[in-house]
């Protein structure tokens, strides 16, 4: 078996996001190293985010981990 996966110029799905939240000029969101956006206590993970490795289990993992615990250190400081 063989297999192809082409994402190349695959843009972001982030035409909802408000102007608030800064994105780069091909459309996805700038986050800090805790994943926060330009927005204090909004958050960004997997695949709209600059940065981001675009693979589905990095994705995940950010949105499952990595976000979630910057959340709760965020969340700590309210």
């Amino acid at each position: 078996m063989a297999g192809l996966f082409v994402f190349i110029g695959q843009p972001p799905n982030s035409q909802w996001v408000p102007d608030a939240i800064e994105q780069d000029e091909y459309g996805f969101i700038i986050t800090r190293p805790n994943l926060e956006t330009s927005v204090r206590g909004v958050f960004a993970a997997g695949d709209v985010r600059k940065g981001s490795t675009k693979q589905a289990a990095s994705a995940a993992g950010e949105g499952a981990a990595t976000a979630a615990l910057m959340i709760r250190e965020y969340m700590k400081t309210m």
